[in-house]
């Protein structure tokens, strides 16, 4: 038997994760009409219309998880990991979002279906300091030092398939993900999608355990503040 180790790590701004046991928003599907752009306009626009108050906080910044029902209905899925210190702008937020009717919300083998999209909201850009074609993604973002092509050799080094078992060929696909937190540290290590193999997918958890600990890496950040990154990281074994 040959195996064959296929790594490859994919890192997406914001990757979002499914909330409540309610499915993660499509990647290549909007989920409002007219995209980032026009989400961030009527935000304003509501924010002005009904004469809502900035945070004290200027620099309070959340990615919100929002789950989309229909094209007029939206709500916050509150979180452990939302935290106190993004009250104001989860307050915001729901205060906002009641007054939106251009929802797209997510078909899913074809069938329109509640899921959750995470949208950055920093308030102090929504305020006076707007501008027409705001969106977030492209003010201020410097990405995390972490280097995935760097971290996918390491984490090779520490599979070791020597007593690892499989009948037949074919592929054995594990899929996790990970953060690297607004405090430069791996966090939140998780199976997305098991191989079907407990084994396999122990040893690769055990393999990048092994290979950030005592790792510290510098976290991205926007308008100076520290923030969270996520990575989807799929290993698939080639069995022959």
């Amino acid at each position: 038997m040959k195996l064959v180790i296929i790594i490859c790590g994919i890192t997406t701004f914001p990757f979002v994760k499914a909330q409540n046991n309610y499915p993660e928003f499509p990647k290549d599907q909007h989920s409002y009409l007219g995209a980032y752009p026009q989400f961030y306009s009527d935000f304003h626009k509501f924010i002005v219309e009904k004469n809502l108050q900035p945070c004290a906080n200027k620099k309070e910044l959340s990615l919100i998880p929002i789950l989309i029902i229909s094209e007029s209905k939206a709500k916050v899925m509150e979180t452990d990991s939302l935290g106190l210190r993004n009250k104001c702008t989860i307050e915001l937020v729901k205060n906002v979002i009641k007054y939106m009717d251009k929802w797209m919300p997510a078909k899913i083998d074809g069938k329109e279906t509640p899921a959750v999209k995470k949208i950055p909201i920093y308030p102090d850009d929504l305020f006076e300091k707007y501008t027409p074609g705001y969106s977030f993604a492209e003010v201020d973002y410097k990405n995390t030092d972490f280097n995935i092509d760097d971290f996918r050799k390491k984490v090779v080094k520490y599979i070791n398939l020597d007593n690892f078992k499989y009948k037949g060929s074919g592929k054995l696909t594990v899929i996790t993900s990970f953060d690297i937190n607004y405090k430069g540290k791996l966090d939140n290590l998780k199976i997305e999608q098991s191989s079907g193999s407990q084994r396999f997918d122990e040893m690769i958890i055990d393999a990048i355990k092994e290979t950030q600990q005592n790792k510290q890496w510098k976290p991205s950040s926007t308008h100076d503040v520290a923030i969270n990154t996520s990575f989807r990281f799929p290993i698939t074994i080639n069995i022959r």
